[in-house]
């Protein structure tokens, strides 16, 4: 029962762990959607937006909850997120090439974030701009 409480209890601190990462993305997205036009457009809530994307990227990360790799993938979705230039880009494509095996992959990660928040948009415009179901 004592070996049972301690696994369970390494789980919740590992599962803790990596939202952490987890969070940090969340704000990287509030912050990118903030003064988007897009979004003030179609009078979707960045926050919502958000919170769909990471739950897009969230599935589409290699490993499993608590896997501390994980945490190197939501850093580096982060950084894509946070690009301000195309050298910008080029360099965080660069810095992530081996954490996603090569560069092309690294750039197709980094080109998902489009793919998601087109997703999420439509998701949420389907929706009468409410909050995203799912």
């Amino acid at each position: 029962m004592k070996k049972l409480l301690i696994a369970i209890s390494t789980v919740l601190l590992l599962l803790g762990c990596s939202s952490k990462q987890q969070t940090g993305l969340r704000e990287a997205l509030v912050e990118k959607f903030k003064d988007d036009q897009d979004l003030k457009d179609y009078k979707l809530d960045p926050e919502e937006i958000a919170d769909c994307m990471l739950k897009e990227i969230t599935a589409n990360v290699p490993g499993f909850p608590g896997d501390p790799r994980r945490d190197k993938f939501f850093e580096a979705y982060a950084r894509f997120v946070g690009v301000r230039s195309p050298s910008d880009a080029e360099k965080a494509i660069t810095d992530y090439q081996e954490l996603f095996g090569s560069a092309k992959k690294a750039r197709a990660a980094a080109n998902t974030i489009t793919d998601h928040l087109m997703t999420c948009m439509g998701k949420a415009i389907e929706g009468g701009g409410g909050p995203l179901s799912q």
